[in-house]
């Protein structure tokens, strides 16, 4: 947490304020977070210059100076962006200060977890995010996606959220395209049929798009828009949070267990639409609307 829909939506969010502003200057409160680079080289990149563009890759975001440097940030498990005053002004790690309202733009860190990279250029970010990042979740094409998970013997879950393999997927929406996929979490990988891939490749896509449409998923109080709101996704899924109550499909109890390769993460499914390593086939149960 943030995943690729709560990274979305602070893009999104930033970058009406960010986009065509010029940079004051830029304020390091925690160099703790930063990496190969100085508050110094961060000034001297941004000041003075407008800001060009705004992106997503993955679960990170990038800053694009019209100067030509790109800063990358990565939230991690607890950091975000504000264009409203903070709450906890010492979970401020770094701002950008620019000539339009607000006045500044904070980036905020709970557990100091998150990470900040400049870059030269945006081709020189482009070549080194990918040594860590795969195609994105909502680019990457069916076959490719397809190539890799089939590549692996480890159960579909965390072959689903390795970012080598796809970029932008964690526990909460992992949950959500399996169980729209109608593929249990625990099946190994490379033991799904092309019907499986298919599925997941298409459940991908709808699941995140909902996801996005809800400004992503607060489940605690790490994660808020950069307007101080919380997401929307969880009172709208059906799976991750919903242990016990009934499948919104067949109406089986929700279960929640850990799998291997999740560091305890937990995982809910059905155990009826979604069928468990060597269980035979049981009646077919329709994808919700």
């Amino acid at each position: 947490m943030p995943e690729l829909p709560e990274v979305e939506t602070m893009v999104r969010g930033l970058r009406p304020v960010l986009e065509g502003a010029t940079v004051r200057g830029t304020e390091v409160i925690d160099p703790f977070l930063l990496r190969d680079t100085t508050a110094e080289a961060i000034d001297l990149a941004f000041a003075g210059a407008p800001i060009s563009e705004v992106r997503r890759r993955g679960k990170w975001v990038l800053v694009l100076s019209k100067r030509g440097p790109v800063l990358v940030i990565e939230p991690r498990m607890t950091g975000g962006f504000r264009i409203v005053e903070h709450d906890r002004p010492d979970h401020i790690r770094f701002r950008f200060l620019i000539d339009r309202p607000p006045g500044g733009v904070s980036f905020c860190d709970t557990r100091r977890l998150g990470r900040i990279r400049l870059f030269p250029d945006f081709g020189t970010a482009s070549a080194k995010i990918a040594e860590s990042l795969a195609e994105d979740a909502l680019e990457i094409d069916c076959g490719l996606l397809s190539s890799r998970l089939s590549r692996t013997g480890r159960p579909i879950k965390p072959a689903l959220m390795d970012q080598k393999i796809v970029a932008g997927i964690g526990n909460i929406y992992a949950d959500e395209i399996l169980y729209e996929a109608r593929v249990h979490p625990e099946r190994p990988a490379s033991k799904l049929k092309k019907k499986d891939f298919e599925a997941i490749h298409a459940a991908i896509g709808r699941v995140l798009k909902v996801a996005i449409e809800a400004e992503g998923s607060s489940f605690d109080v790490d994660y808020r828009t950069v307007m101080g709101g919380e997401g929307g996704f969880l009172a709208i899924n059906a799976m991750y949070g919903h242990e016990g109550e009934p499948c919104p499909a067949c109406g089986t109890p929700v279960k929640k267990v850990r799998i291997a390769g999740l560091a305890n993460r937990p995982t809910h499914y059905c155990p009826v639409c979604q069928k468990a390593p060597g269980q035979k086939s049981g009646r077919v149960i329709p994808k919700p609307k």
